[in-house]
């Protein structure tokens, strides 16, 4: 992968285009292998959820003096970004926002400090349950809802990411962070209702089977 992207980044410059070419280097979610006994990367854990994401543009950045920007920056923030650089308007419909401010070292007070995660069990990946979560520059709460109405059949989780960053400490029972939980929820159903997730709609978590899944998913 680093030899491609050096052959790329080669090309550019002989043909005269390196510094007029936005170059944006980032992965797929992690994958788990065995980390929390899971497996796959559809879980919210953070080896699953954290991707690299190196931008280089001259003008947006300095490849001389490379900044690091501590800001929690989404997937769905890349179009709204690309647009942004390239000077074209954003998306009308959008969850998405911009970093080309903060790329250029400049504060942003509105920008996010919390983020959803939102997955929904599938046959074809059966080793993860419907998740429901939410992140924060501190905490991240976690839940597993069942999809028959019930109540969720795996255990929530807490973790206080700043001081726990492999997450290995599960806080939900602790009588301390009642209060947190109680502020984590409140955001979770916050951002359920401002991303249009509500009525919350979901499969039925069938968890792992003896036989394979459907034909049409193998």
């Amino acid at each position: 992968m680093n030899d491609s992207v050096g052959r790329l980044l080669r090309l550019l410059e002989e043909r005269g285009e390196l510094d007029h070419t936005l170059v944006v280097f980032t992965t797929d979610n992690g994958l788990l292998e065995g980390e929390h006994g899971m497996v796959d990367k559809r879980t919210m854990h953070e080896p699953s959820i954290r991707l690299p994401l190196v931008v280089r543009y001259p003008g947006l950045t300095s490849p001389d003096h490379p900044r690091v920007v501590e800001q929690m920056v989404l997937t769905e923030d890349f179009a709204d970004s690309i647009l942004d650089v390239c000077g074209v308007a954003p998306l009308a419909r959008s969850h998405g926002r911009s970093w080309k401010s903060l790329a250029r070292g400049q504060a942003d007070p509105g920008w996010r400090t919390s983020f959803l995660y939102h997955y929904n069990y599938e046959k074809q990946f059966p080793y993860t349950p419907n998740v429901r979560g939410i992140r924060t520059e501190r905490w991240k709460y976690i839940r597993y809802p069942a999809g028959d109405g019930g109540p969720d059949r795996h255990k929530p989780e807490l973790f206080e990411i700043a001081a726990d960053p492999e997450e290995a400490r599960n806080r939900i029972d602790d009588p301390s962070c009642v209060t947190v939980l109680q502020e984590l929820r409140a955001e979770l159903d916050r951002l359920m209702a401002a991303t249009g997730a509500l009525p919350d709609r979901m499969p039925l978590d069938e968890g792992v089977k003896k036989e394979l899944p459907d034909a049409r998913f193998r």
